[in-house]
C-alpha cells in the first residue's frame, strides 16, 4: 500500500501516539533507575533495567518483523498496547529486583510488537518527498515524550513515589491502543500484496541498508555504556539531585528536536549516498561529544554538550528513517525495520552489560571517555566499507542512467534527487546515544 500524497491525518495521530507512549517509556525507565540508585543498587542493577528494555526487541525481531508485514496492523497495535498497560500496572504493585525486571521486560515485549508496525505504517503514510518531514514530525513527537518523561519522573519520584508514577505510565501506554483504532492507514492481513503472500525466502537488504544497519550497530555497541553510567555520573560524580538529573537528561532530547528539523530540511532532495555519509559523520561527532562530556568539571557543562549531542542524534535518526523509507520494499518494511532495531539494540545490550560490569572497577568518567573514543575509532575503522558501498551505489546509478538513455523504452527507478515526489516504493534509534 503506497500513496501518491502523504496521509497527514494519520501522520499526526501517529505523532501524538509517539509522544504519549514515549512519555510512558521514559517514566518507567527513569523511575526505576532512580529507585534502584536510591536503594543503594549498583551498576549491574541499572544495567539490568536497561537490558530489560532492549532484550525483547532483539530476541523477538524475526517474529515481530514478520507479524508487522503479514498481520493486520490494527490488531497488532491493540494487542501490543494491552500488553504494555497490563504489565505496567502490575509493575507498580511489586517490589524486589527480579519481579521488577520480569514485568519491565513484558512491558517492552509490547513495545517490540508495536515498534516495527508503527515504523512501517509511518513509511507507508508518507510520499517519498515527504519522508524527511514525516520523520521530523515523528521524531519531534517522540522527543516531546522523552523530554517530559525524565523530568516528570524526577519530580514525581521526589513528591509522589514510585507506584503512582508507574500507574501514570500505564495510562500513557493506552495511546498505542487508541492510535490503532484511529488509523485509516493499515498494513498486513487482507492488504498484503499477492506477490508477498507467495514469498517464502528471506528479505535481503541492499548494500547501503546493510552498511547502515551493521555500521550503526557496531558504533552504538561502543557507546551504549553511557546510558548505564549517566545516572551515576550526573548524581554521584557531579552531585546533582534527582530533579536536576531529570532536567539534564531532557537536554539531550531538546537538542534532538532541533537536529531533527534542521536535517529534515537539508536532506529533502539529497541522494541516498549523501545521506548515509552524513549519518555516519553525525554518529562520529556524537561519540566525540560523549568523550568531551566525561571531562566536565561541573553539572552546568553537561547542558550544552547534551544539547549538541542530542542534535546530532536527531540528525542520525532522520537520515536513517529516510534511507530505509526510500529503499526498503513496501511489503518488507516491518521485517527490515525489526532487523535494524534488533541489530542496534543487540549491540547496545553488549554495551549496557559492559557498562554495568566495568562500573565495579572504573569511575563513570572513565567509562564515558573510553566509550566515546571507541565509538569514534569504530567509525574510522568502517569508513572504507562505507566508502566502497557509496561508490558501488553511485556506479550503479550511473549505469542505470546510461541504460535509460540508450534504451528509452525501459523504465528504471530514478535517483531520489531527480524524482522528488513519485509514489513511495521503498522503506532508528536504537539506543538513545546514537
Amino acid at each position: 500500500m503506497s500513496f501518491t500524497s502523504t496521509r497527514w491525518r494519520d501522520v499526526w495521530i501517529a505523532a501524538a501516539s509517539n509522544a504519549v507512549t514515549n512519555l510512558g517509556s521514559f517514566l518507567v525507565l527513569t523511575t526505576l533507575m532512580l529507585t534502584l540508585q536510591e536503594e543503594g543498587q549498583g551498576g549491574p542493577a541499572v544495567a539490568a533495567v536497561i537490558i530489560a528494555e532492549s532484550l525483547p526487541i532483539v530476541l523477538l525481531a524475526a517474529i515481530t518483523g514478520r507479524l508487522a508485514d503479514r498481520v493486520d496492523s490494527r490488531l497488532l497495535l491493540l494487542v501490543a498496547g494491552g500488553v504494555q498497560v497490563g504489565a505496567c500496572l502490575a509493575l507498580s504493585a511489586v517490589d524486589g529486583m527480579a519481579p521488577r525486571v520480569a514485568l519491565l521486560t513484558l512491558v517492552f515485549v509490547g513495545t517490540a510488537i508495536a515498534q516495527p508496525v508503527r515504523q512501517a505504517l509511518m513509511m507507508t503514510m508518507a510520499s517519498r518527498a515527504d519522508l524527511p518531514k514525516v520523520s521530523g514530525i515523528a521524531q519531534t513527537a517522540a522527543s516531546i515524550g522523552a523530554i517530559a518523561g525524565p523530568a516528570v519522573a524526577g519530580f514525581a519520584q521526589d513528591g509522589l513515589g514510585t507506584q503512582t508514577t508507574l500507574r501514570v505510565a500505564a495510562a500513557a501506554f493506552s495511546a498505542t491502543i487508541i492510535a490503532g483504532l484511529l488509523f485509516r492507514t493499515r498494513r498486513g492481513g487482507d492488504r498484503l500484496p499477492a506477490e508477498a503472500r507467495t514469498q517464502t525466502g528471506p528479505v535481503r537488504m541492499d548494500s547501503l541498508l546493510r552498511v547502515v544497519t551493521i555500521g550503526f550497530a557496531i558504533v552504538v555497541g561502543c557507546i551504549a555504556a553511557a546510558n548505564v553510567v549517566e545516572v551515576f555520573y550526573v548524581k554521584a560524580t557531579l552531585g546533582a539531585s534527582s530533579s536536576a538529573y531529570g532536567l539534564i537528561n531532557s537536554m539531550w532530547t531538546v537538542g534532538m528536536i532541533a537536529g531533527t528539523w534542521i536535517t529534515a530540511r537539508l536532506i529533502r532532495r539529497a541522494g541516498d549516498t549523501a545521506i548515509v555519509v552524513g549519518a555516519f559523520g553525525a554518529l562520529a561527532l556524537t561519540c566525540a561529544v560523549l568523550a568531551m562530556a566525561s571531562q566536565a568539571p561541573a553539572v552546568a557543562w553537561i547542558v550544552p554538550l547534551w544539547l549538541l549531542g542530542g542534535g546530532l542524534n536527531g540528525a542520525e535518526n532522520v537520515q536513517v528513517f529516510t534511507v530505509f523509507g526510500r529503499r526498503a520494499p513496501e511489503h518488507a518494511r516491518g521485517r527490515l525495520s525489526a532487523r535494524l532495531n534488533a541489530a542496534v539494540q543487540g549491540a547496545a545490550l553488549f554495551g549496557y552489560a559492559m557498562g554495568g560490569l566495568v562500573l565495579e572497577w572504573w569511575q563513570p568518567r572513565t567509562v564515558l571517555l573510553v566509550g566515546g573514543v571507541l565509538g569514534v575509532a569504530a567509525v574510522v575503522a568502517i569508513a572504507p566499507w562505507i566508502r566502497a558501498s557509496v561508490r558501488r551505489e553511485r556506479r550503479q546509478q550511473t549505469q542505470d542512467r546510461e541504460l535509460q538513455i540508450t534504451d528509452p523504452g525501459r523504465i528504471l527507478p530514478q535517483d531520489s534527487t531527480e524524482n522528488p515526489d513519485p509514489v513511495l516504493d521503498g522503506g532508528s534509534s536504537g539506543a538513545r546515544r546514537g
